[in-house]
């Protein structure tokens, strides 16, 4: 079980991973914006790119650590509620006693 969960966290870290870099991807350019092409052709001006790596490893670290964070809350949770399921299992109901007839018409119940 403990195996399974672990597995289940790297498993949510790395797709929070691959979520984080797949925003900042989708979102980040290296080419130059229109702004900045139009700038480029005014003599004297010079206009710098940036380059995305940075801010796509920090997202994908991030990502995958709120991921497997909850991941682990989530286990940790779910592994408390199956340990007091067995500390405390539900109570049995008793068998419904048999020497004792009640009629069917919802008279009165004999008393005991």
């Amino acid at each position: 079980m403990l195996v399974l969960m672990f597995v289940g966290i790297v498993f949510a870290g790395l797709l929070g991973g691959a979520i984080g870099w797949g925003i900042v991807n989708s979102s980040c350019t290296e080419h130059p914006t229109v702004a900045d092409q139009l700038l480029q052709a005014v003599p004297g001006t010079k206009t710098h790119t940036h380059s995305c790596d940075a801010a796509l490893l920090g997202a994908a670290v991030v990502g995958s650590a709120v991921a497997a964070i909850g991941a682990g809350v989530v286990s940790g949770l779910m592994l408390r509620a199956q340990s007091e399921w067995r500390a405390h299992p539900p109570a049995r109901t008793p068998p419904p006693r048999t020497s004792v007839s009640r009629s069917r018409s919802g008279g009165t119940p004999p008393h005991t």
